[in-house]
């Protein structure tokens, strides 16, 4: 039996198939029902067998290849400019030429630009199939003889004029059964989405109602929204889909057409594995490819894989081919006794096999390469597949053998420009999972589905859609298109066969359903071709209100006893302290100190090109420290050539960079764009450090302090300290970002300086952020002088108090405060005004998005 398209054969199939069972047979033969041009395919291929010489007929890949090449050889006109759109065009105007018998020579007569750019690109394309000794199969049913056999073909408006007139001569025709319609309905919704969510609840009902109901659903602009669709679907008729178990289950649902085999899992990290073998690698695909499901064999696995991409985030660069990643997480996994990840010796496994075949080869040798690193790698636990993925993995199969098969059109090619056109292959292929079709079928075509149901919907039935306008096929003439009756030609034969569409839709079904929605502000009316005795199923205001996937879980479920716990257990050993980091964190917000500290909780880093923003402060840092080592004082500043100066600048930034670059080199060409502006930078700041008043440093980043408070230890470094002329001590902290006086309140954003100040107290008059920066050098201080930082100097207000000592007092009852608050666990999320722009546990704490104000959190 044959259909005139797979969809309608996969139907039948499925209708014979219940017929036999619903018969109590355990076993039958199996219907040979095919689709039309996959058929000719076949006995095309079977003829050759008797016939050697005989030319072979193009794949589709192979066919989309030749199309290519053909309009890249002629080259593209003015109006086009996609060579892939212009080779689907020109592709699809023959396919319309050969169906409906549309003489060649009569569209040789047409002048135009389009139709002549049309003829160039078919005489090319032929050329190439005859030097290749190949047809399309666009051509197979001219020169298709008599059937070997007995076929049947069912009737349907889908059947084009040549393939009909074969048919009619050497087969025998099924017309379908008609019903009488009993129920019309029609409805308007107000958006396309409330649309599809009366489409999912009409579906449910009918199921719950009868759980042998079966619906034929169809969606005109299914390709553009089929994410939508799903969704809406999942809602009402399997909302475990979305269940926190993970599983999936069966649903009573299956959308037709099919998505691209390259978004299936299987195929998607098989891909993904060869791309990753090509060239220079960004961390964000290695790490994606390194988590990667698929290449994990247990939970432990998944967890070594993780921690090393955690360990890749602050130790590597930004790009690097697969080998030097692969060789990055093997010394990372080793430093860290965590054991090589079972997806790293995957990978290096399958790019070993990979790096066995290098420069220009012809697929065949591609293939057989990629197949044997796919099995080593990506695809070494297929054991653990579901079915839906071995299928796609299978077909995948499929495609690298038609491929390796078409050496001759393809050529030789390197690995980089072979695998472009695997990817392009696997895009370009739709698949779709055989699972049987269920009691609810959703198709993308406008067709007579020929079997009966017991409902069909039809959406998109507005004024403006129903009948579908005229669309004629670009690149033909539009004179032959009419005149051999190319059904979207001209506005009366569409019309004509929507007519007879939508008659044969009620002749399908007890119960129709056509609706239309609003979209885009525009409101519908219904189109004047519906049935006039349609009844209104759902008005737009009472249709269903959209049911996300969520939704439908959260109806389900149970209801939860709220319990608020902002108090952890009291800090004890051997837990440590972050440092300044921990009172930094508590007094912003008490969870935050928690979560920091006692969690462990941080922000992934992210490598990027070149030093990322903690490794320039630490630049700057041990630049700095060289700096002062050698100068020591305000009066060396003072004295220092300029020569000598440049020499000593040079020295620092090398040493520095020759520190940093331990842990993480990006390479000679940053390391020479860092060495050049860190030079800038620091000749910058010993400017401002000359207008001080004269100083000597006195400590520069000595070892590791104790901070005591509330009986716990902070261990602090202090950057520099300074004597003055007098006696009277500074603290300096060295700030390469913003700074602002941070450090006052009964909150502070950071307590760092005051911390330095306590452990420090001896003739100290101030403290200060060292802003070492390009835009907006300077000191940022807290004193009780004004004439310590020169020319921009000034007192402070000491935040009240009379003298420096005096608010040492308030900061040390300060911190004490906040540790001890620290100490006894006390975790609310309670953040100051401006902690929440700084944070990264929004999503743990849960603080409302749309909070203007933190403070309203206190109320």
């Amino acid at each position: 039996m044959l259909a005139p398209n797979t969809e309608l054969a996969a139907a039948l199939f499925d209708a014979v198939e219940r017929t036999h069972r619903r018969s109590g047979r355990d076993l039958w033969p199996t219907p040979r029902i095919r689709d039309f041009g996959g058929w000719l395919r076949e006995q095309y291929a079977l003829r050759q067998l008797s016939q050697a010489d005989s030319a072979r007929c193009l794949s589709d890949v192979e066919e989309r290849q030749l199309w290519r090449a053909a309009i890249e050889e002629v080259g593209l006109e003015p109006d086009f400019l996609d060579p892939d759109a212009a080779a689907r065009a020109a592709r699809r105007a023959r396919r319309v030429m050969h169906e409906y018998a549309i003489p060649l020579r009569a569209i040789s007569d047409d002048s135009t630009e389009e139709v002549q750019a049309f003829l160039a690109w078919n005489r090319a394309f032929e050329q190439r199939c005859r030097a290749l000794g190949c047809v399309s199969a666009d051509t197979l049913l001219a020169v298709a003889p008599a059937a070997p056999m007995r076929v049947a073909w069912i009737e349907s408006p889908m059947w084009r004029p040549l393939a009909l007139q074969w048919l009619q001569r050497n087969g025998r025709m099924l017309a379908p059964h008609s019903v009488v319609p009993q129920n019309l309905s029609r409805m308007h919704a107000v958006s396309p989405s409330a649309e599809m969510s009366a489409v999912a609840d009409w579906a449910r009902t009918q199921l719950l109602a009868d759980e042998r109901f079966r619906a034929w659903i169809c969606i005109p602009d299914l390709g553009s929204r089929r994410s939508e669709v799903i969704d809406a679907l999942d809602a009402a008729l399997a909302p475990q889909r979305f269940a926190l178990s993970g599983a999936s289950g069966n649903a009573h649902y299956a959308v037709a057409g099919g998505t691209p085999l390259a978004d299936y899992a299987s195929v998607r990290i098989a891909l993904q594995t060869l791309a990753a073998s090509v060239g220079a690698l960004p961390f964000v695909r290695f790490s994606a490819l390194l988590r990667a499901p698929e290449l994990q064999g247990s939970a432990a696995e998944t967890s070594a894989a993780a921690l090393v991409d955690v360990a890749l985030r602050s130790h590597a660069c930004d790009e690097a081919d697969l080998g030097t990643w692969l060789e990055t997480c093997e010394r990372l996994a080793a430093g860290g006794q965590m054991g090589t990840p079972g997806a790293v010796e995957r990978l290096l496994e399958s790019r070993r096999v990979l790096a066995s075949l290098s420069g220009a080869h012809r697929f065949s040798a591609w293939v057989a390469v990629w197949i044997r690193a796919l099995e080593a790698g990506p695809w070494a636990l297929r054991a653990r597949w579901s079915s839906i993925e071995f299928q796609a993995a299978e077909r995948f199969r499929e495609l690298l053998a038609t491929l390796a098969t078409a050496d001759a059109i393809f050529g030789s090619h390197s690995s980089e420009f072979a695998q472009r056109i695997l990817r392009r292959a696997a895009r370009e292929t739709p698949f779709q999972a055989q699972t049987g079709v269920p009691a609810i079928w959703v198709s993308g075509q406008r067709i007579d589905p020929w079997l009966n149901y017991d409902g069909i919907w039809v959406s998109g039935c507005g004024d403006d859609e129903w009948p579908a306008p005229a669309e004629p096929v670009p690149l033909l003439p539009l004179r032959l298109q009419r005149e051999y009756a190319v059904i979207s030609a001209s506005s009366d034969s569409q019309c004509r066969h929507d007519t007879d569409l939508q008659n044969r839709w009620q002749a399908r079904a007890t119960a129709c359903v056509f609706s239309y929605a609003d979209s885009g502000g525009n409101s519908r009316r219904a189109s004047p071709l519906l049935p006039k005795e349609s009844r209104l199923l759902y008005s737009p205001e009472a249709a269903p209100e959209p049911r996300p996937h969520w939704r439908a879980l959260l109806d389900s479920a149970p209801a939860l006893e709220r319990l608020l716990d902002e108090v952890a257990p009291p800090f004890s050993h051997p837990e440590r302290t972050r440092g300044v980091a921990t009172l930094r964190a508590q007094s912003r917000c008490a969870f935050r100190g928690f979560a920091e500290t006692r969690l462990t909780t941080q922000r992934l880093e992210q490598p990027v090109p070149g030093f990322n923003e903690r490794e320039r402060g630490e630049l700057v840092h041990h630049a700095l420290e060289h700096i002062w080592t050698v100068l020591r004082d305000s009066n060396a500043l003072q004295n220092i050539a300029p020569d000598a100066q440049s020499q000593l600048l040079d020295a620092a930034a090398r040493r520095a960079l020759a520190i940093v670059c331990k842990k993480h080199d990006p390479g000679p060409r940053w390391r020479g764009r860092e060495l050049q502006r860190l030079q800038n930078l620091l000749a910058l700041w010993l400017e401002i450090e000359r207008k001080r008043a004269p100083f000597a440093v006195e400590e520069l980043e000595q070892g590791a302090q104790v901070a005591r408070f509330a009986g716990l230890e902070f261990r602090v470094r202090i950057d520099r300290v300074d004597a003055l002329a007098d006696g009277a001590r500074v603290l300096i902290d060295y700030k390469t970002g913003n700074a602002g006086r941070d450090w006052q309140g009964d909150r502070p954003d950071n307590p760092q300086l005051p911390v330095y100040a306590l452990l420090q107290p001896v003739g100290l008059v101030a403290v200060a952020y060292a802003k070492v920066s390009a835009g907006d050098p300077g000191f940022v201080a807290e004193s009780e002088r004004r004439e310590i930082f020169k020319p921009r100097g000034r007192n402070s207000v000491l935040e009240g108090m009379p003298n420096f000592a005096a608010l040492l007092g308030v900061w040390s009852r300060r911190l004490e405060s906040i540790a001890a608050a620290f100490a006894l666990g006390h975790a609310q999320v309670a953040p100051t005004a401006k902690a929440c722009k700084t944070c990264d546990l929004h999503g743990l704490c849960r603080v409302p998005a749309a909070l203007e104000d933190p403070q309203d959190l206190h109320d």
